[in-house]
C-alpha cells in the first residue's frame, strides 16, 4: 500500500478527491498525514472528515517532518510556498504538483488559481487543461507525469473555466497517485 503525505493550505477540493477514492477503496493508499503552514485552511477539515493526522510546518521545518514520517510519495495541493532544495534532493521524484493548466503554458511564478485562467483566456487559446508533474526547484518546471485538456468555450469567464479545470483535477490526480501505488514500494 502507497503511504502519502499531503500538502496542502488551500480549500482541499483535491485532497477531498483523492481521499474519497481512497474511502471507496479505488486506490490503493494510505494519506498518513496533511502538511499545512495554514491553521486555518479548509485542508484540515478534510483531514479531520478522514482521520488524518495533521502537521504545521514552522519556519523550516518540512524536511524533519517529512524525514520522520518517510512518505512513498508527497502530493501538493494548493501549497503556495517554494519547496527548499535540501527537500527536494532528500525526496527526489516524489514530490507530485497539480497545476491549472497545460504546462508549460500559463505556468511558473505568479501563475497559481484565477490568474491561471485569465492568461488563457486573455491569450484567447482554444484548449486550456491540468498538468501534474514532479516539483523541482523552478515553479511547475518539473517533468510532466501527466496531462488531460479541457476545451475553452466561447461563453467561459475566469471563474467559470476555473470550476471546470477543477473537476478534471479531481478526475485526473487520484489516478496518478493510482499509477505510483502500483510500483513497488520502498521497504
Amino acid at each position: 500500500m502507497l503511504k502519502f503525505s499531503m500538502l496542502s493550505a488551500g480549500r482541499g477540493s483535491n485532497f477531498q478527491a483523492i481521499m474519497q477514492h481512497v474511502a471507496a477503496k479505488d486506490l490503493d493508499a494510505e494519506c498518513i498525514s496533511l502538511i499545512t503552514y495554514s491553521a486555518d485552511c479548509k485542508a484540515i477539515d478534510v483531514a479531520k472528515q478522514y482521520g488524518v493526522p495533521v502537521c504545521l510546518v514552522e519556519g523550516d521545518n518540512l524536511l524533519s517532518i517529512l524525514q520522520s514520517e518517510n512518505p512513498d510519495l508527497v502530493v501538493m495541493s494548493g501549497y503556495m510556498r517554494k519547496i527548499h532544495e535540501n527537500v527536494l534532493e532528500h525526496f527526489e521524484n516524489k514530490i507530485i504538483n497539480i497545476h491549472p493548466s497545460l504546462l508549460p503554458s500559463f505556468g511558473g511564478k505568479g501563475c497559481y488559481g484565477i490568474h491561471v485562467h485569465e492568461k488563457v483566456i486573455e491569450a484567447g487559446v482554444k484548449i486550456t487543461g491540468v498538468t501534474v508533474h514532479f516539483v523541482n526547484k523552478d515553479y511547475d518546471s518539473g517533468k510532466i507525469i501527466a496531462q488531460s485538456a479541457v476545451p475553452v468555450l466561447p461563453n467561459y469567464t475566469p471563474e467559470s473555466l476555473a470550476k471546470r479545470v477543477l473537476q478534471e483535477e479531481h478526475n485526473i490526480y487520484w489516478q496518478v497517485i493510482r499509477d505510483f501505488s502500483k510500483l513497488p514500494q520502498d521497504a
